[in-house]
């Protein structure tokens, strides 16, 4: 279960990353624009599980015919 801290209604946690990777995502949100390293990991989960949903669809499809 993820912790809502009192000056914030969004629920936290807490990741470790390689260098290399928090690299990649220092580069993104600093491409996006985006505010904080927050959001743009939130942005980068979201495309990633959409991605992985888009995946998971098309193997189903290709099993079925």
């Amino acid at each position: 279960m993820a912790h809502i801290r009192k000056d914030s209604s969004k629920p936290t946690t807490t990741i470790s990353l390689e260098e290399k990777l928090l690299a990649m995502v220092e580069d993104y949100r600093f491409s996006k624009r985006k505010e904080n390293r927050s959001a743009a990991i939130a942005d980068l989960l979201q495309m990633g599980l959409k991605y992985a949903e888009l995946v998971e669809k098309k193997k189903a499809r290709q099993a079925l015919g």
